[in-house]
């Protein structure tokens, strides 16, 4: 019984989200109503108060859920996966931003790119983007402690926490870039850009 109760409300919330992405397209999250979104759900204002308490809980929540699936492709698939090394200029170093996770978490963003959409154009593009950095540092901070690496006060002479602003920063924009540009690019292309930005020197790109 529980689980039929729990599939149902998987289904309403799955008809509130796409009615929430549709709206915020159609008319914009300021002008949206509780009894907008109800009457494209196609459930009662009652249903939706039973998940949420108002369309900024329900922009939250979505937010919310959204970081959780992130966590979930990139922090636990990290954990779990045994390819732990790449080679570069003959050297063996540790893929802190594990490719089938990333390339997972690219096609997670382009199968359901209308909500991303929908979620910049309401006003929050930057709350997500800066989660989405949050979970980046935890998967190097996870990877790190996998392989003992020891903390450091600067890596090639650059202060700890600027070094991890340079990584994360860098994996992050490409993402967003790409997310701004309708994703355009095929996820496996992205994920090139990212494995090719770990051994290119900024400078690099100049010349």
């Amino acid at each position: 019984m529980a689980t039929a109760t729990g599939k149902r409300n998987t289904q309403t919330e799955a008809k509130i989200k796409a009615a929430f992405t549709t709206l915020v397209k159609s008319k914009g999250f300021d002008a949206m109503t509780v009894s907008d979104i109800a009457r494209t759900a196609g459930i009662n204002r009652g249903t939706f108060y039973m998940h949420y308490i108002d369309k900024f809980d329900l922009r939250q929540q979505l937010i919310d859920d959204t970081i959780d699936d992130l966590t979930g492709i990139l922090i636990t698939k990290a954990e779990t996966n045994t390819q732990v090394t790449t080679r570069t200029g003959g050297r063996a170093i540790c893929d802190v931003f594990q490719t089938r996770a990333i390339v997972e978490a690219l096609h997670y963003f382009k199968n359901d790119f209308a909500f991303f959409d929908a979620v910049s154009q309401s006003g929050t593009d930057m709350q997500l983007y800066d989660r989405l950095r949050d979970v980046l540092k935890r998967l190097i901070v996870t990877q790190a402690r996998r392989f003992g690496a020891e903390p450091q006060t600067s890596y090639n002479g650059i202060p700890a926490d600027y070094a991890m602003e340079i990584l994360i920063s860098s994996v992050a924009s490409i993402i967003w870039l790409w997310l701004r540009r309708g994703c355009k690019e095929s996820p496996d292309e992205i994920c090139l850009i990212i494995e090719k930005n770990k051994t290119t020197a900024p400078i690099d790109i100049l010349w």
